[in-house]
């Protein structure tokens, strides 16, 4: 299976630390929105399942998944198997399932990426405040 996984540039940004641990291709994207429009861009669309990674300063100890982005009026919810995904988390990692739409470059790297590969997941974790080495461990085992 083919997989991308992407996360925010920054040494300090959790998903940057997770992703730069994950086995397989890996894009950071550019802190803004131009910038990660054209990181996305540059995707080539033979992925069979996307990751995307971004932290979430609200979270502490658990993970955030994103079901749907929002972009100029239009909403697009992903076609990757969360069930699967929350079998493999369950009695392993504290989440929660969001069924609504996030703000800001999170969204929009969703969005983006959406509109080039339905099966995109984002997972939302916490920052370094929020977040403790076991935590960071089980992410990194649960999408290698």
């Amino acid at each position: 299976m083919k997989i991308l996984y992407t996360a925010f540039k920054g040494k300090n940004n959790t998903s940057y630390q997770v992703a730069s641990r994950l086995n397989g291709t890996v894009l950071f994207l550019t802190n803004s929105f131009q910038g990660l429009e054209k990181d996305i861009a540059t995707v080539v669309n033979d992925y069979d399942v996307v990751y995307m990674l971004g932290c979430n300063k609200s979270l502490n100890n658990k993970i955030k998944i994103e079901t749907c982005a929002e972009y100029n009026g239009e909403r697009i919810f992903t076609e990757f198997d969360i069930s699967e995904l929350k079998k493999r988390i369950d009695n392993k990692l504290s989440y929660s399932i969001s069924y609504s739409p996030t703000k800001y470059l999170c969204n929009a790297a969703f969005y983006h990426m959406l509109k080039k590969n339905k099966n995109t997941v984002f997972i939302h974790i916490p920052s370094i405040s929020g977040m403790n080495n076991c935590l960071i461990e089980d992410i990194i085992e649960l999408l290698n």
